[in-house]
């Protein structure tokens, strides 16, 4: 157990360290949340599919776009840890378009959408995105 504990206190400080060091500029607050993403996983970040998945990320959304806002490198990092990032990227676009009929602008909602696309059938994502916007009133209303 401490063994284990130990190899997964040392990838964490190695992947937030390959983070701050591919992304030298943004906020400091999301390196350690990029390296749980990596640790989670049980994988290593790496300098090259990171800076690979923020090309995809700026390719495929605008420069005002949510997903690149603050959240944007915990995205990266969640696409990094996919086999095929520009898919996972394509629907999570998908998704946060659904949720944009229901929310209003938020970082949240870029993140929401991964996590929605990682779980749910492409042909449920309406459903879900009605559904969410249901739990949300339930849980405003307590």
């Amino acid at each position: 157990m401490r063994e284990e504990l130990n190899r997964l206190c040392s990838q964490f400080i190695r992947n937030r360290d390959m983070v701050k060091s591919t992304f030298g500029w943004e906020n400091t607050y999301m390196y350690p949340v990029s390296a749980a993403i990596f640790t989670d996983k049980r994988m290593d970040a790496e300098a090259d599919k990171l800076l690979w998945c923020r090309d995809i990320l700026k390719e495929n959304t605008g420069i005002f776009s949510n997903f690149r806002s603050t959240a944007k490198l915990a995205i990266i990092s969640m696409m990094a840890t996919d086999t095929d990032p520009e898919n996972r990227l394509m629907k999570a676009i998908e998704v946060y378009n659904r949720l944009k009929e229901h929310f209003l602008s938020s970082d949240y909602r870029t993140l929401t959408s991964l996590v929605i696309a990682d779980l749910v059938a492409v042909d449920q994502y309406a459903e879900m995105a009605s559904r969410t916007r249901k739990i949300y009133n339930l849980m405003k209303s307590e």
